[in-house]
C-alpha cells in the first residue's frame, strides 16, 4: 500500500523552472554524503508494529539535513541560504521514531556516528548544545519511542521535548515565528480520505486524496512557525502530491520559497525533500 506508480503525465512539472530544480535536486542527492543513522538498537520488531520504521524517505531526509549541516560547518560566514549554527528551537511534526531530529541534534552538537557527546572536542565554532528540539506525533507509541531514541543517543530530556498532538497544534502559540528548523515527513501516500486521521501506525502513511490531506493542513502551520529570515523547513513529498502546486501556494499565500533540495528514485516512486524558507514574516489571514 505504500508503493505507487511513477508520476503520470499530469504530475510532470508544468514549468521549465521547476523541472530544472528537480534535476538539480537529483544531482545534489547523488553528490551529497550519506548520513549516518542514529542508533536504533533499543527498538525491536514489536515497536515497528506500532510506529513507522525508517525507510528510503527517512534516509533522504537526513541526507538533506546533513548536506546543509556540512555546508554550515564548512562556511566562514552567512550567505543567507544555510542553516545557522546558533539555532535555538527546532520542531519535527509526525516524528515516528524521532530519527531525523535526533540526527540533527547530534550533528549540531558535533557528534558523528556512534560517538558520545563527552568525546567531542569543543573546537568547532558551529557546535551548539543549547538548542531545544520539539517533536510531535498523534500516535502515543511514537512519543514513547522517540523519547527512547533521544535517550539512547545521548540527547537529554532538557533538550528533547515530545508532545502527543495533531500536527504542531500545541506549539503554534508558543513558537510562532521562532522555529529555526522544521522537519516533516508527512503521510504522503494517496489513499481514500476515510483512512486519514487514525492515531495508529497507519497515520504515518495515509495521505488521502493525492496524498495531500494532511500536507495541506500542515502548510499554514509551517508558515506560521518558521522564523524570519533564517528559518528552514524540510518536507518529504512524492510526485503524486503535486509539489509544484505546493510551491506556488506557499509563495502566493505566505511568501515561503519552496525548492526541491534532494531528489531520489526509491522503488517505483520519486522522493523529494522540499526545502522551505520565508521571504517575509508570515501574516496570518
Amino acid at each position: 500500500a505504500e508503493h505507487h506508480p511513477l508520476r503520470t503525465a499530469d504530475q510532470e512539472p508544468k514549468t521549465a523552472e521547476f523541472a530544472s530544480l528537480n534535476a538539480a535536486a537529483e544531482r545534489r542527492a547523488k553528490e551529497c554524503r550519506s548520513a549516518v543513522m542514529p542508533s536504533l538498537k533499543h527498538l525491536n520488531f514489536r515497536d515497528y508494529d506500532r510506529v513507522y520504521e525508517p525507510s528510503d524517505d527517512t534516509y533522504l531526509l537526513i541526507d538533506a539535513i546533513g548536506y546543509d549541516v556540512d555546508a554550515m560547518e564548512q562556511s566562514e560566514g552567512d550567505d543567507g541560504t544555510m542553516l545557522h549554527s546558533n539555532m535555538l528551537q527546532t520542531i519535527e511534526i509526525g516524528c515516528g521514531t524521532g530519527t531525523p531530529t535526533v540526527y540533527l541534534a547530534k550533528r549540531i552538537r558535533g557528534i558523528r556516528g556512534d560517538e558520545k557527546e563527552s568525546s567531542v572536542e569543543e573546537s568547532s565554532s558551529h557546535t551548539n548544545k543549547n538548542c531545544v528540539h520539539y517533536v510531535t506525533d498523534i500516535n502515543p507509541d511514537a512519543i514513547r519511542i522517540a523519547k527512547a531514541t533521544a535517550e539512547s543517543n545521548g540527547i537529554s530530556t532538557e533538550h528533547f521535548q515530545a508532545l502527543q498532538c495533531d500536527l504542531a497544534s500545541q506549539l503554534i502559540e508558543k513558537m510562532e515565528g521562532k522555529v529555526d528548523v522544521l522537519i516533516f515527513n508527512p503521510p504522503y501516500v494517496p489513499t481514500p480520505d476515510e483512512e486519514v486521521g487514525s492515531s495508529g501506525i497507519e497515520a504515518s502513511w495515509a495521505g488521502g486524496s493525492n496524498g495531500r490531506v494532511v500536507i495541506d493542513r500542515a502548510l499554514p502551520q509551517i508558515a506560521r512557525l518558521l522564523a524570519f529570515p533564517n528559518g528552514v523547513a524540510y518536507m518529504v513529498t512524492v510526485d503524486d502530491n503535486y509539489p509544484e502546486q505546493i510551491s506556488q501556494t506557499m509563495d502566493e499565500l505566505y511568501g515561503i520559497k519552496v525548492i526541491p533540495w534532494l531528489r531520489r528514485r526509491a522503488h517505483n516512486e520519486y522522493l523529494t525533500i522540499q526545502r522551505m524558507t520565508p521571504t517575509r514574516p508570515c501574516q496570518e489571514d
